[in-house]
Parts: structure tokens; C-alpha cells; sequence
């Protein structure tokens, strides 16, 4: 069995990785940690998959830090100069099957957090309809959820303190301008703040 420690990073490939690391820095708030210019090692080449031409692998990288807590939430941004890739940045839809839908991140004051991105250049809304906004989860019954720990599932406490929690959530999906979907949301206490 795999015994994991943390979350690592969140990789974004990208065309042009200064734009990329100004474009996180404002619209997320993101750190620069580090950055490997022309990074040309043989070893990451084929651990990334590259065995016939590892040695002329050419990718810049740079990690940065969202602030979030009780951990911080990494990006790694790569800029490949060999080989290059193709383009291809989903606009897909909140219900798309394939790939990770969203990277979610918790923040204090929503409305905030909503009007902000809407001035960001390079963040699509996931709704262009004039009234799309951050909702409240409609109320849920305890019947509506099972928990899969026997001594929880039959404590009426912890099932109305989810119904609770629930009932307090709030979010909404933004696009950004590499094809990564992102969730902010406010008020899910009990899952992403322990």
C-alpha cells in the first residue's frame, strides 16, 4: 500500500512562462519559489516520459505558492522549448468526463474572491449567464448522505452537523487561461481545512 505525505504541486503547462507566472501571481495571489531556466537533465527527461531524445529536452520550470492553509498549495508551471507540445486548452464544462474537473481552493469572503477574478484578464467565468453568481447549497436532509465510518453514520449529531455545514457552503467555477478549472468556495469546515 502507498503511504502519502502530502499534496506535491499542481503541474501547468504553458506557452510563455513569465505571462503564466504574472497571470497566477495576480489572479491567485500566487509566490514564486523557484525557478530552473533551460532545465536540461536527463534523468527528469525520462522519468517525464522523453526515452528516445532525453538528452535534448529543454523545459523551463517554475514553482509557486498559493497561500493556503494549514498548507500551502504548489503550481508547477513548465514552459517546454523541446519538444514542443501541442496546444490544446479545454473549455470544458463542469460535467465533462476525463481529466481532473477542478482544483478547489477555500477562501474567507467569496463575494470578494468572485468579483475580483471577474477583472482578471485570461479568467472565463464557467457561466456567461448576466445572474451567475456564488449560490448557497440548497438544504440537504441527513437521509441524503451516508458516512462510510459505522459510528458516524449512526450519530445524529455529526449527520445534522453535515446538513449544517452544507447549508453554509458557497462557490462558484472559474476557467483560466490555460484550460484549468477552479473552484472557490467558502464555508466546507469539514473536508480541505484540517
Amino acid at each position: 500500500m502507498i503511504k502519502y505525505k502530502s499534496i506535491s504541486h499542481i503541474n501547468i503547462v504553458v506557452d510563455d512562462i513569465a505571462r503564466a507566472s504574472q497571470f497566477y501571481q495576480q489572479a491567485l495571489g500566487a509566490i514564486p519559489i523557484q525557478y530552473f531556466a533551460h532545465f536540461k537533465n536527463e534523468g527528469f527527461a525520462k522519468s517525464a516520459g522523453f526515452m528516445e531524445e532525453a538528452k535534448k529536452v529543454d523545459v523551463c520550470i517554475q514553482f509557486l505558492q498559493i497561500p493556503t492553509e494549514p498548507a500551502p498549495l504548489f503550481i508547477e508551471l513548465m514552459e517546454y522549448h523541446y519538444p514542443k507540445g501541442a496546444d490544446r486548452r479545454p473549455c470544458g464544462n463542469t460535467n465533462d468526463i476525463g481529466g481532473v474537473r477542478h482544483v478547489a481552493l477555500g477562501v474567507e469572503n467569496i463575494d470578494v474572491a468572485f468579483q475580483f477574478l471577474k477583472t482578471i484578464e485570461g479568467v472565463r467565468m464557467i457561466s456567461d449567464a448576466v445572474d451567475y453568481k456564488p449560490y448557497t447549497i440548497s438544504p440537504i436532509k441527513a437521509d441524503d448522505f451516508i458516512f462510510f465510518d459505522g459510528s458516524l453514520e449512526s450519530s445524529a449529531k455529526e449527520k445534522d452537523n453535515v446538513c449544517h455545514i452544507i447549508s453554509e457552503i458557497r462557490f462558484f467555477y472559474i476557467q483560466d487561461c490555460y484550460g484549468v478549472q477552479w473552484e472557490l468556495e467558502q464555508g466546507h469546515d469539514d473536508i480541505g481545512s484540517q
